[in-house]
């Protein structure tokens, strides 16, 4: 039988325990019917009936109802009541994310502003993608640097302070290899765990080195890996040139989004909006810790029980 919630998140975990308070009326009634009657053998009482009313077993309904409040008590612990203590991220369900950066010699432009200063779209991309990895830290993340070819930067992991020292330490080269950026993230994302995996692929330019991205993306599709594609730098793409866009191509292959950033603050808000998209798949993967209140309900039963017998020792009391 599944656990019982009440208003407020209280709640019995054994819920089925509590159906031996069924047994309480019964155990009531067995207990305070009238006993039978002290007798002497004699001719006869006939006459004397009225004079009489048959006693109980012991004192009356009142104690009898007494005695069985502390075991009302007890069958609750048993129920294990409780009450929620708050919701936290279970770090077993978070996701795997793989950050596909480009890394050609083209991000040495210092073509992009942050916080009003003038900068490369490297250190941008370094300063946001930062950001990112510190707010999902639940989540293992991986880095693949990618220029002509691509290099592991960082494996899955936890360890996200690494992970972004690496990052900040990755050279520029030549090339702009996306296709093989992809197969590589894939890759990596394919020797992780069952939790669910997303690449962000990050380029300022086109596929120049390799096979093409739409290719390589059926890899990530039976993977079931979706592919976030953000193409950054100053001039935008048009509408239609985007609709037909290699990187809008593997978005929408692989499940994920087709985003454009002109500037660092523009990227900013495209990792928010992943982040809050992926976030929301996750909502269901958190689990509450709960404050058992078995402690209090047994000490009531007990408080109960020295009560009554406290005061049927007070009343009991004859003098010699």
């Amino acid at each position: 039988m599944a656990a019982i919630s009440l208003p407020g998140g209280f709640e019995f975990e054994h819920p089925w325990v509590l159906l031996l308070w069924l047994v309480l009326p019964w155990l009531a009634w067995r207990l305070g019917r009238p006993g039978p009657i002290p007798t002497v053998p004699v001719p006869t009482l006939r006459g004397l009936e009225g004079l009489g009313r048959r006693p109980r077993r012991r004192a009356g309904r009142v104690r009898f109802a007494a005695g069985l409040i502390p075991l009302a008590f007890a069958i609750a612990a048993l129920a294990r009541p409780r009450i929620p203590n708050g919701d936290i991220p279970d770090p077993s369900k978070g996701i795997d994310i793989m950050l596909a950066l480009d890394y050609s010699r083209s991000m040495a432009e210092t073509d992009f502003r942050l916080n009003g200063h003038r900068v490369s779209r490297k250190e941008a991309l370094v300063h946001v993608t930062t950001d990112f990895v510190k707010g999902r830290p639940n989540d293992r993340i991986g880095i693949v640097c990618f220029a002509r070819t691509p290099w592991l930067v960082s494996p899955l992991t936890l360890d996200h302070a690494w992970a972004i020292g690496a990052m900040r330490e990755a050279e520029l080269a030549t090339g702009t290899g996306i296709g093989w950026a992809i197969s590589a993230s894939t890759t990596f994302l394919k020797k992780s765990s069952d939790r669910s995996r997303v690449i962000i692929l990050i380029t300022d330019g086109e596929n120049s080195a390799g096979p093409r991205p739409a290719e390589i993306a059926p890899v990530a599709v039976r993977e079931r890996i979706k592919v976030y594609t953000i193409l950054i730098g100053p001039e935008m793409v048009t509408p239609s040139a985007a609709a037909n866009h290699e990187l809008n191509k593997v978005a929408r292959m692989t499940g994920g989004q087709f985003f454009q950033a002109n500037d660092a603050h523009a990227l900013q808000g495209i990792y928010q909006l992943i982040d809050q998209m992926e976030k929301r798949e996750l909502i269901q993967k958190r689990h509450v810790t709960w404050r058992e209140l078995f402690p209090e309900t047994v000490a009531a039963a007990l408080g109960v029980w020295m009560l009554e017998f406290t005061a049927l020792q007070l009343l009991r009391r004859r003098m010699p």
